[in-house]
């Protein structure tokens, strides 16, 4: 261990150090040697009472009291000073300058002493002078052993003083006795000054090596205590540890074992210790040590898994899977190896069930859908001509029985209609069960006819059954959905295709059989809005939809307040190219995407507004946004519109919102459209009611709905010059639009004639080609 050692500390601050003693002693013996002062000074004062001039001598007296009171103030002041600083380097110095300085004149004065020095003064008198400055610097080598310019500063002035005064009387010898003994005792204190600084740099070297001892010691003690915690941690750990645990050598020798180990194999400590571990395996095992056991012991590895069958004391059958590594010494020999180890039986056990569980039904016992899946794998690999069908099969109204008898009672069913459709399969058919009231059916080596024929004779059998519960008597049926299976399809091919063809099953009234076809339009029809599903969602994500606008414009100048125009949802195709609406919003409305379409224009118009409005630029006017009828039955939905509207705060720049919607969705949802109507008129949106006439156009309903806007259904517009009928029905709507105080709006105004045909009649507002075809939206 390494000791502290003068080297070990630096050697400014181990000076600075030393220097500190030093001032502490030197200010510590200064008042010891003022009190001697005034001793010694009343001690001569008697002693030169018979001095001729007394005055003088009590002048002298006084000057020498007045030195010793000066340097006991300073003696004060410096330990005041030197306690408020006590770690700058520049105090010490300092501190024994003004000391210095303060025993210099003490000096000073008693050399004038020398003033009593006369030819004609008693031999008493001038023998008292040198034995009283001979004393007194006898004992500064005492007081000021610490400070060697103290000690100069007070002996040289006295001294010299004297000698001089010695020499102009003529007592020459005497003086030079004097010259010899002060250099004497300057000899002796640098001797004795270098020993007390070597003394001061030895005990602060003791001091640090007993603060280093002291805290070594300290450490030594804690690591002690922390090595007994992790012994006793590292002992409790490996016996209580809630999983076994083996220590063996490298003869595979078991050393030790803990609680968990015993207790799962039935043996104690003593029979383990001394029990080769391969008597521990089952004689399904080999009885030899794994290759990874040997690349362990030379260390090409630092642990592996190992999962073993194992046997216990009473003959019971373990499964154990562990961990085994090794504890090296210093040479980086094995020292032994540990095994940790987790019983695994039950899991095991449970494997099996399990693995049937992954390829079945719990509740049919029938093949799952990750079974059909890779049988259909497998026969889409032969590469024989063998001819086999496919087919999706759907309960009918299999929710009423649900909610009528609960689910038991449906399950029930499902078992029944199961059973049912296997006793009409082949031995070598597979049906399965897909997800609730889903099935379907691997028809292998069926021609289409044959197939047809045998899942006619399931489904007249599965008319004929009935189904009793409570009392209660049901009927039921299947839809199927059939498709050859060939063999450049894929199985995502296969699955589609038959679901889409049970759907059409199920669309044309159910208990039916629809074979797939690739010219079947209907089925066509789905695919490709189902192709569109996708293309929306990445649309609504990547922000791939764009606005545009056409204007709105008032027939006659009564009318004509602030612009209006009606915002139109486009999307952009790979290349940049715009795809019309017609293209896309009949998947959104069949595939409940048309919401998000709705809300993403609404977000989007109002985040463009908010933006322009704070470029400065004008953005009053009446911005139209159709909605889809699934928007007005979402409570969810507006909640978010009147949150983002309130949040916007377009009011005050003149920016109104008018919701467009079809006549259609307001009355399929009236109670749901004059609820959402009257809470965003309230945040001063407006509404207008689109494409009046297409629908049920009852003139009823009509007045019940407060909207500001009447919008002729397009279709009335465009021929009403040449048909007289279509013109009376345009007539007739806005006469209508007029007395309930509406605006109204003809569509689709696509020449000058019909747009005078329209003033004539009064209607107030037209839209179409004629008036402005829709662009992208700039605000």
């Amino acid at each position: 261990m390494k000791t502290v050692s003068q080297s070990d500390l630096e050697p400014g601050v181990q000076q600075f150090e030393i220097n500190k003693m030093r001032i502490g002693i030197l200010l510590q013996q200064g008042v010891i040697a003022c009190i001697t002062n005034i001793v010694i000074l009343l001690l001569t004062l008697i002693a030169l009472y018979s001095y001729n001039d007394l005055k003088l001598l009590h002048l002298w007296g006084a000057t020498i009291f007045l030195t010793i009171v000066l340097r006991l103030l300073i003696v004060k002041y410096l330990n005041v000073y030197f306690s408020q600083r006590p770690d700058d380097p520049s105090v010490v110095s300092r501190c024994e300058k003004i000391y210095a300085a303060g025993v210099f004149l003490s000096g000073l004065a008693w050399g004038s002493l020398g003033f009593a020095f006369d030819a004609e003064t008693q031999f008493n008198h001038q023998l008292i002078i040198p034995l009283v400055v001979a004393g007194l610097c006898s004992g500064a080598i005492y007081s000021m052993l610490s400070s060697f310019i103290s000690f100069i500063s007070y002996v040289y002035p006295m001294l010299i003083s004297v000698i001089l005064a010695m020499f102009y009387v003529d007592l020459k010898v005497e003086a030079l006795t004097l010259v010899t003994y002060m250099i004497a005792c300057t000899m002796l204190f640098r001797n004795l000054h270098e020993r007390v600084t070597e003394s001061l740099r030895l005990r602060q070297e003791n001091r640090h090596l007993v603060r280093h001892l002291t805290s070594v010691n300290a450490s030594q003690t804690k690591l002690v205590e922390t090595l007994q915690k992790k012994e006793i941690f590292l002992t409790q750990t490996f016996e209580n540890a809630g999983f076994p645990i083996f220590l063996m050598t490298a003869d595979m020798v078991i050393l030790d074992a803990n609680k968990a180990g015993c207790k799962l194999f039935g043996y104690s400590k003593t029979e383990f210790k001394g029990m080769n571990m391969l008597l521990l395996l089952h004689e399904d095992e080999c009885g030899e040590a794994s290759r990874d056991f040997y690349r362990l012991i030379d260390g090409d590895l630092q642990q592996y898994q190992i999962t073993r069958k194992c046997l216990s004391r009473d003959k019971r059958p373990l499964w154990l899977t562990g961990t085994v590594s090794a504890v090296r010494n210093t040479n980086n020999k094995v020292d032994y190896f540990v095994i940790h180890a987790q019983d695994i039986t039950e899991q095991k056990s449970l494997s099996e069930d399990l693995q049937h569980l992954t390829l079945h039904d719990t509740l049919t016992g029938l093949p799952n859908r990750f079974a059909i899946e890779k049988h259909l794998q497998l026969l889409l690999q032969e590469t024989n001509s063998l001819n086999h069908v496919f087919c999706y099969i759907d309960v009918d109204q299999f929710k009423v029985i649900n909610d009528t008898c609960g689910h038991k009672a449906g399950d029930k069913l499902l078992t029944q209609i199961a059973n049912i459709i296997k006793c009409e399969l082949q031995p070598s058919d597979i049906l399965a069960r897909l997800s609730g009231d889903e099935f379907a059916a691997v028809l292998i080596d069926t021609t289409s006819e044959q197939a047809k024929e045998k899942l006619n004779r399931v489904m007249e059998k599965i008319r004929r059954f009935e189904f009793i519960d409570n009392d209660l008597l049901f009927t039921s049926s299947i839809s199927v959905g059939m498709v050859n299976i060939r063999p450049e399809s894929t199985m995502t091919e296969i699955f589609k295709q038959a679901d889409n063809a049970c759907y059409a099953a199920k669309e044309s009234g159910r208990d039916r059989l629809h074979v797939f076809s690739d010219s079947d339009e209907e089925l066509v029809q789905r695919s490709g809005e189902m192709r569109w599903v996708s293309r929306i969602q990445q649309a609504l994500s990547n922000n791939k939809l764009v606005l545009f606008s056409q204007p709105i414009v008032a027939t006659h100048k009564k009318n004509s307040t602030k612009p209006h125009c009606e915002l139109l949802i486009r999307m952009l195709d790979e290349d940049g190219s715009i795809i019309p609406p017609g293209h896309f919003l009949p998947a959104a409305e069949r595939y409940n995407l048309a919401a998000s379409i709705d809300m993403w224009t609404v977000s989007h118009v109002l985040s463009r507004l908010e933006e322009a409005r704070k470029a400065g630029r004008d953005i009053s006017g009446v911005y139209g946004i159709n909605l889809s009828g699934q928007s007005l039955g979402d409570t969810r939905f507006y909640d978010k519109i009147i949150k983002l509207i309130i949040s916007a705060d377009l009011v005050d720049s003149g920016a109104v919102i008018c919701f467009e919607i079809t006549e259609t969705a307001a009355i399929s949802n009236m109670h749901s459209a004059l609820y959402f109507i009257n809470e965003l008129r309230k945040v001063g949106c407006l509404f207008a009611l689109d494409d009046f006439g297409s629908g049920l156009s009852s003139f009823a309903y009509l007045k019940q709905l407060p909207i500001d806007f009447l919008k002729i259904d397009g279709m009335f517009v465009k021929d009403c010059v040449e048909n007289s009928v279509n013109l009376e029905i345009v007539n007739s709507i806005n006469g209508i639009g007029q007395v309930l105080g509406l605006k109204t709006v003809a569509e689709f105004v696509e020449d000058d004639v019909t747009l005078i045909s329209l003033q004539h009649i009064g209607v107030d507002f037209v839209q179409g080609y004629n008036i402005g075809r829709p662009e992208a939206w700039v605000v």
